[in-house]
Formats: structure tokens, C-alpha cells, sequence
């Protein structure tokens, strides 16, 4: 199974310090439609979530105010560009429910609305080498999935050899989950004021679906704080 090294850019490191990402990898994966059992796992999540927010609001949390206060050390406004894990959860109790994308890209949305933890998620075969978190410079641009541009400027990224590829808002088109998908990796980005327990509950859920989902595949799991 493929493994990555993580490291910091002496641009992170001037402006934050103690992040700690949760990583899955995982091969032999199959991509296809969700189904019924999505369905009603969602439905139980916005069960869970209507309950817990009914009498304060998604910033009042605090795993939601952790990933906040990751985004303004870097300098990157969470209100204006919102970590996708609190948008997933503002978005389901608007009763705007997910979008349907394909069942890796589905369950990796429910797990990253239930434990509050932005998500990127990737195919391995188009990372190219070590994993380099970095921020974007001046005039830097590269790909979404759903936006033909989107401005690094500032933001916390992942970089490979080939460029950008995502951060913990919006991934990149080059390195999105496809139906011809065999290898993921899952990135959990937070910081270490969340608990290593609390990253391991969160890969073990994600993980336990996957599971679920491709049987014949394998997946592992790992805990990381890069240098």
C-alpha cells in the first residue's frame, strides 16, 4: 500500500505550529453509486446533528472553533472561506441535505459533517511524490472539482511535485475521485488541540464505512504531525 511523507513549508511553520492530520489509505477500492444504506445513514446524521445544534450555533462548537482557529493562524478568514467540514454540517441544517457524488466522496462528506474535521480526499495514483502543506503565493491558481480556477493566495494547501492538488475547502480537479479510482487517501486536517483520540474515532468511522463498502479492499490508518 502507498505511503506519503508529510512536511511543512517554512511558510506554515512561521505561522502555526502542533498540526496533526488523520490520514486513511486505502487500495483495491471500487467506485459506484451510493445507495439505500447511505440514505439512511445521512438520515441519522441529520438526526444527530438538528439535536445537537438546536439550541446553539455550528461556530459555538468546539472541534468546529479548533479548525476556525487554524484557518485565522494562517490567515485565511473561515467566515468568508469556510472549512468544507462546517459547510457540510451548516448544509444539512439548512435541509439542504449532500450532494450525491459516488460512494467514496459520499461517506467521506458524512463522516467529515459528524466529527466536524475538514476532509480531502484524493486518488493516489495522481499524487506524485512527497506531500509538501504549504500556503499559496501571490497570483497561484489551480483546478477545483466544481470551479475551473480557485485562488491559493494565503490558503493552506497540499502540494506534490505536479502542483497543487487541495485544501481543506476545495480539492483539485487533476488528483479527484473517478469510477476508474482503485487507490484513496483520506487527509483529516486539523490540529493537535484536537485529541489523537478523537482522530482515531474519526479515521476508525471512516474507515469501518469503506470497509463496508469494498470488502476485498485494504485500508490502513495513521495519525500524523508533520515536521
Amino acid at each position: 500500500m502507498q505511503s506519503f511523507h508529510f512536511r511543512l513549508s517554512d511558510r506554515v511553520k512561521d505561522k502555526l505550529s502542533g498540526l496533526r492530520f488523520g490520514v486513511l489509505t486505502g487500495e483495491g477500492v471500487t467506485v459506484r453509486a451510493s445507495g439505500a444504506h447511505f440514505e439512511r445513514e445521512l438520515q441519522n446524521l441529520d438526526a444527530f446533528l438538528h439535536t445537537k445544534f438546536q439550541e446553539r450555533k455550528p461556530a459555538q462548537d468546539e472541534i468546529i472553533g479548533h479548525i476556525r482557529r487554524m484557518y485565522r493562524l494562517i490567515g485565511w478568514e473561515p467566515t468568508r472561506y469556510r472549512p468544507s467540514s462546517e459547510a457540510l454540517v451548516r448544509r444539512i441544517l439548512q435541509g439542504k441535505g449532500l450532494y450525491r457524488i459516488n460512494n467514496l466522496v459520499d461517506y467521506g462528506n458524512l463522516i467529515s459533517a459528524r466529527f466536524h474535521i475538514p476532509m480531502g480526499l484524493y486518488d493516489t495514483s495522481k499524487i506524485k511524490g512527497d506531500i509538501l502543506v504549504d500556503t499559496g503565493s501571490e497570483d497561484e491558481v489551480y483546478q477545483g472539482i466544481s470551479r475551473p480556477e480557485i485562488h491559493a493566495r494565503g490558503k493552506m494547501i497540499l502540494r506534490d511535485d505536479a502542483g497543487i492538488f487541495g485544501n481543506p475547502t476545495a480539492d483539485s480537479l487533476r488528483t479527484a475521485i473517478t469510477p476508474e479510482t482503485k487507490e484513496v487517501l483520506a487527509v483529516f486536517f486539523g490540529t493537535t488541540a484536537i485529541g489523537e483520540d478523537y482522530f482515531q474515532e474519526t479515521l476508525s468511522a471512516l474507515k469501518d464505512y469503506y470497509g463496508y463498502l469494498n470488502p476485498e479492499a485494504r485500508f490502513s490508518t495513521d495519525i500524523i504531525e508533520p515536521e
